[in-house]
């Protein structure tokens, strides 16, 4: 299994691989969310496929990726998982 996680301010994403299919919905979700248009290339979540390793597919971030956590809302298949955690008072 690998998980690769990311934070920002009080959210997390954590990444999956090994229950990704390689849909790119995630991808989509993105870049449509930054530029109301499904572009690939502008997406701040990136699915990789790979050849000959564990798992088929990988799962990262670019730096840009600031967790609005809509790739994890749009994910069918619980390859994204997103949580926030409340602010200590």
């Amino acid at each position: 299994m690998n998980i690769t996680t990311i934070s920002r301010d009080n959210r997390y994403i954590a990444a999956d691989s090994s229950k990704c299919a390689g849909c790119l919905t995630c991808m989509l979700r993105c870049s449509f969310r930054l530029d109301r248009k499904f572009n690939l290339a502008r997406s701040r979540i990136i699915v990789s496929r790979l050849v000959g390793a564990e798992n088929e597919f990988d799962i990262s971030f670019t730096p840009e990726c600031d967790t609005c956590l809509i790739c994890a809302r749009y994910c069918s298949y619980d390859a994204l998982t997103a949580y926030k955690q409340e602010k200590e008072a």
